[in-house]
């Protein structure tokens, strides 16, 4: 080997050393397994499920099921024109077709892809959880692909799934606005928005009230109460020393007041959602006569 050609030998082995010291310290940032940067996340299924632990609907190895442990199920999912469907939460398939639970890293997140978004709208009670609600914006049928993210690419999607948007008359829409009844004949006590609220609530002094039953309101001021326990009452109080708030677990959409000293204080009431506030009243003025 003359000079110059070792010469030009040993310029290209520094080059390749150079370039795989730099692809080592590359990947070294991204993808070591010591680092705290999540692993890649490969199912080979999903379930989706009502709120009570129920399949809506299956896919395994990139097929949408028409049967699941020897029932049939839909390959169709349907929202309610102008109201949120059923609370539906994501869980995963193994390879043994047992069901796993989803990432738990901030890396990992959940997401979808819908054809057409004049038709049909995703609502979330929080932003981070692997659950939502179909809303319908249209009569028709519209294509939704549900996705795990991961760090700027997704990991693993379902196959589109159809979706049938009809009018349902039992759902209703996003909670904005309550009121506040008496339990035994329905006298409308107190409406209350985020922005204002008229009424007021009254207690005696080392009395109680009767039941005070709380309806939640959507924007076509269709009144319902959400499904329990998954939704929950929450109260804030001004002044803790003048009343008292009494509730009940088997009736988890009523409470009475208790009057503890003379005064005017108030109450804001919560719907909450897995511990996040999805609706919250202003202030309620309660009266300790």
């Amino acid at each position: 080997m003359n000079f110059r050609t070792r010469n030009i030998f040993i310029r290209l082995l520094l080059i390749g050393w150079m370039t795989i010291l730099i692809l080592i310290n590359g990947c070294s940032n991204e993808s070591d397994p010591l680092t705290a940067q999540s692993e890649h996340f490969d199912p080979e299924g999903w379930i989706i499920r009502d709120a009570t632990t129920k399949p809506i609907l299956v896919v395994w190895q990139g097929e949408i099921l028409t049967e699941w442990n020897g029932k049939k199920i839909s390959d169709t999912l349907f929202a309610p024109l102008n109201a949120l469907s059923d609370h539906y939460s994501i869980k995963f398939l193994d390879a043994g077709k047992n069901i796993i639970n989803t990432p738990a890293d901030a890396d990992h997140t959940f997401g979808w892809n819908i054809t057409d978004n004049s038709y049909l709208s995703i609502v979330q009670d929080s932003p981070t959880d692997w659950a939502f609600h179909l809303k319908g914006k249209k009569e028709g049928f519209t294509l939704i692909e549900f996705l795990v993210k991961h760090a700027g690419h997704v990991d693993v999607r379902t196959p589109f799934i159809p979706v049938r948007i009809i009018e349902d008359t039992t759902k209703y829409g996003e909670p904005v606005g309550l009121r506040i009844n008496l339990e035994n004949n329905g006298t409308v006590l107190v409406n209350s928005n985020p922005a204002s609220s008229t009424g007021n609530l009254e207690v005696q002094l080392d009395s109680t009230t009767d039941h005070l039953e709380v309806e939640f309101y959507d924007t076509n001021e269709k009144y319902f109460q959400p499904e329990y326990p998954l939704h929950s009452l929450n109260f804030e109080i001004g002044d803790a020393t003048l009343a008292e708030i009494l509730t009940d677990n088997n009736e988890p959409w009523v409470f009475r007041l208790k009057g503890i000293k003379k005064g005017s204080t108030y109450i804001k009431i919560k719907l909450v959602v897995n511990g996040s506030a999805e609706f919250t009243s202003s202030n309620i003025t309660i009266s300790v006569k």
